[in-house]
C-alpha cells in the first residue's frame, strides 16, 4: 500500500469501534492454594527422602564394612583356637618321638599366632568392650598356654621324655585350653550380637526411608491429580476465550481490510491531486518567470525600486517553483514513478549550472558561494544528480548566517564521483540526526534569513542518491558548520 506522505485531511472513515471481548479466568484461589500446598509438601518430602537414602546409603556401606570385619574377626578368633591347637599336637609329637620335624609346624603356628593376634586387635579396635575383653582375657590365657607349651618343650630337652610326659599328665594345659575355647566363643558370640544390632539398626533406618518415600510419592500423585483437574479446567476455560477472540478477531480483520481499502483509495486520491496540482502550477510559475526575465531585460528604463521589487519577485517564482518540485519529487518516489535514465554527464558543467543557479541567491544574503571546478564526466541520471545537489545548495545557504562561505566540491575517486557541500551554519545537534533525513521534519535549526522550510529536501536528497546507487552522509559540529557528502558510482 502506498504511503501517506503528510497528513491528508479525509472524511472520518474510522469512526466507528470494534467493542474487544473480554473474558477474565478467575481461578479458585482456596484451590490454587491447597496445590501449592501439597506442591511444597512433596518437595519437603522428597528432599527429606533423599537425605535419608543418602544416610541410609552410607549406613549401608559402613555396615558392609562392619559385618566384613565382624566375619573376619570371628574367623580370625577361630583361628587362633585352631593354631594353639597346631602347636599342642607339634609339642606333644616332638615330646613322643623326640624328632626335631615337630618343631617346625611349632614354630610356624607360634608365629602364626602373633601375627593372627595383631590381625585380631585392629578387626575389633572400633569397639573398646570387645578390645578389653581381647586382651584382658582371652590374649592373657593364649600367652600363659603358648608359655606352658615352651616349658614342655624346654623340660624334655633339659630332663628327658618322662619329666615331660609327667609335666603333660598334670594337665594344667587342659585347663588353659578349656579356659580358651570358652573365651574365644564367647568373643564369638560378642560379635554375632553387634552385628545382629547393626542389622536391625540398618533395618530400622530403612523402614523410615520406605515410609517417607511413599508419603512423598503419596502427596505427589495427590498434587499431580488436583494439578490434572485444575489444568482441564483452566484449559476449558481457555479454549472458550479462545474461541471468543477468533470470532473478534475475524470480526476486526474485516473491519481493517475496509478500512485499509479506504486508506489506499483515498492516498491514491490524494496522490492524483497533488499530481495535477503540482504539474498545473508548474506551468503558469514558470510563464511568471519568463515575464520576469523579460521586464529585466528593460532595466535601463525601470526605475531602481522596480528592479529591486521584479528581483523579490523572481526569487518568491523561484522558492515556489522548488516547492513544487519537491512535491513533484516526493510523489514520484513514493508511487516508484522516478524515471531514472543514466547517461554520461559533464560533471563540470553541472558544477557551472549549480553555481550560476545559486549564486544570485548567495548574495542576498552576502554568503560567499564557491564551487569548484572539475573535469570528468559520470554515468548517470542529470536532473536526479541536479536535485540532489540542489536540495543541499539550498539549504545550506538558507540555513547558514550572513558573511559566511558555503562551497560545493567534487572529486573523483575509482567508484565514480564525490560531492561535498560545506557551510559555516550552527551545525546540526547530535540529538536531530537521526530524523535528519525524515520527511517534513522541521528540526531545532531555523533558516537565518526568514526563508520558508517544507522538511522535503533532505528527504528528497536521500531517496534521489539510493535511486542512483548511490550513499549520502552528514558530518556536522556545532557553531562551525556542517558537511553533507554525496557518493555517486559510475554505473
Amino acid at each position: 500500500m502506498p504511503a501517506v506522505p503528510f497528513p491528508v485531511y479525509i472524511f472520518p472513515i474510522l469512526d466507528s469501534k470494534i467493542e474487544n471481548p473480554r473474558m477474565k479466568i478467575k481461578p479458585n484461589r482456596l484451590q490454587a492454594t491447597g496445590i501449592y500446598v501439597l506442591l511444597v509438601l512433596s518437595i519437603l518430602l522428597v528432599i527429606v527422602s533423599a537425605y535419608i537414602t543418602h544416610y541410609n546409603t552410607v549406613e549401608k556401606e559402613e555396615s558392609t564394612k562392619t559385618v566384613i570385619r565382624r566375619y573376619r574377626s570371628i574367623e580370625s578368633a577361630t583361628k587362633l583356637l585352631s593354631l594353639i591347637h597346631d602347636m599342642e599336637s607339634a609339642q606333644r609329637g616332638y615330646i613322643l618321638s623326640g624328632d626335631s620335624v615337630f618343631l617346625t609346624p611349632y614354630q610356624q603356628a607360634q608365629g602364626a599366632i602373633s601375627t593372627e593376634t595383631s590381625i585380631l586387635k585392629k578387626l575389633i579396635n572400633d569397639n573398646e568392650e570387645q578390645t578389653r575383653f581381647l586382651e584382658g582375657e582371652i590374649l592373657q590365657v593364649i600367652r600363659q598356654r603358648s608359655e606352658d607349651l615352651d616349658n614342655g618343650i624346654r623340660i624334655y630337652n633339659a630332663h628327658g621324655k618322662d619329666s615331660a610326659d609327667h609335666r603333660i599328665n598334670i594337665k594344667t594345659g587342659q585347663t588353659h585350653m578349656d579356659a580358651l575355647r570358652i573365651l574365644v566363643e564367647d568373643l564369638v558370640r560378642r560379635e554375632r550380637l553387634l552385628l545382629a544390632r547393626q542389622n536391625e539398626t540398618l533395618e530400622k533406618n530403612m523402614s523410615v526411608e520406605d515410609t517417607v518415600r511413599f508419603i512423598a510419592f503419596s502427596l505427589i500423585g495427590l498434587t499431580s491429580l488436583v494439578a490434572l483437574i485444575a489444568l482441564i479446567e483452566r484449559q476449558r476455560s481457555i479454549k472458550n476465550l479462545v474461541e471468543t477472540l477468533n470470532r473478534a478477531n475475524e470480526a476486526l480483520e474485516e473491519k481493517v481490510q475496509e478500512r485499509t481499502k479506504q486508506l489506499v483509495e483515498a492516498n491514491a486520491a490524494k496522490d492524483h491531486f497533488l499530481g495535477i496540482a503540482s504539474h498545473d502550477l508548474k506551468a503558469p510559475l514558470s510563464g511568471i518567470l519568463r515575464l520576469i526575465e523579460v521586464l529585466k531585460l528593460e532595466g535601463s528604463m525601470r526605475a531602481e525600486k522596480d528592479q529591486e521589487y521584479l528581483n523579490y519577485m523572481e526569487d518568491a517564482c523561484h522558492d515556489m517553483l522548488r516547492l513544487i518540485l519537491n512535491l513533484l519529487d516526493i510523489n514520484r518516489i513514493e508511487r516508484g514513478a522516478t524515471p531514472i535514465v543514466k547517461q554520461p554527464v559533464d560533471v563540470g558543467k553541472l558544477m557551472a549550472k549549480l553555481e550560476n543557479e545559486f549564486s544570485h541567491q548567495a548574495r542576498l544574503k552576502h554568503i560567499d558561494f564557491k564551487a569548484g571546478t572539475i573535469s570528468g564526466l559520470l554515468n548517470t541520471d542529470a536532473d536526479a544528480l541536479s536535485r540532489v545537489l540542489e536540495n543541499l545548495l539550498s539549504n545550506a545557504i538558507k540555513f547558514s548566517p550572513r558573511h559566511r562561505v558555503v562551497q560545493l566540491h567534487a572529486e573523483k575517486n575509482a567508484d565514480g564521483f564525490r560531492f561535498a557541500v560545506t557551510d559555516e551554519g550552527p551545525g546540526i545537534p547530535e540529538e536531530d540526526l537521526p530524523y535528519l533525513f525524515g520527511k517534513f521534519q522541521k528540526l531545532s535549526n531555523k533558516p537565518t534569513g526568514g526563508e520558508g522550510s517544507t522538511g522535503l529536501g533532505l528527504s528528497i536528497a536521500k531517496e534521489l542518491t539510493h535511486l542512483l546507487g548511490g550513499k549520502i552522509t552528514v558530518a556536522s559540529e556545532l557553531a562551525k558548520g556542517t558537511v553533507f557528502t554525496v557518493t555517486i558510482p559510475e554505473s
